[in-house]
């Protein structure tokens, strides 16, 4: 994906870095810091849908490819659990801890 940010700009902050300085942000600041320019929109927006994956989120909880089955249960079921539900059930703590 070709960037329109500067050279400058892409060494200060390099995409691969993204998940790095990104782990270190509240949410508040990553919603503050999406705002600043149609690029890091993208970034930031990048990085909650990797960060905040389901199985990712569940990788603590469950075994491997168990968050599926659990995501069945979910559809035949209804049963719906929103996201600070998840973030309850989970014990979450921020996008890459979780607290036994």
């Amino acid at each position: 994906m070709a960037s329109a940010l500067s050279p400058r700009f892409q060494q200060v902050f390099p995409p691969p870095m993204d998940d790095v300085y990104m782990d270190q942000m509240d949410l508040k600041t990553l919603y503050r810091f999406s705002w600043t320019c149609k690029e890091l929109n993208d970034r930031v927006s990048g990085y909650m849908r990797r960060a905040f994956c389901p199985k990712n989120l569940f990788a603590p909880i469950f075994k491997p490819n168990e968050h599926l089955l659990f995501c069945l249960l979910q559809f035949k079921t209804g049963l719906v659990i929103s996201g600070s539900t998840v973030l309850h059930f989970t014990c979450f703590s921020g996008p890459t801890q979780s607290v036994a």
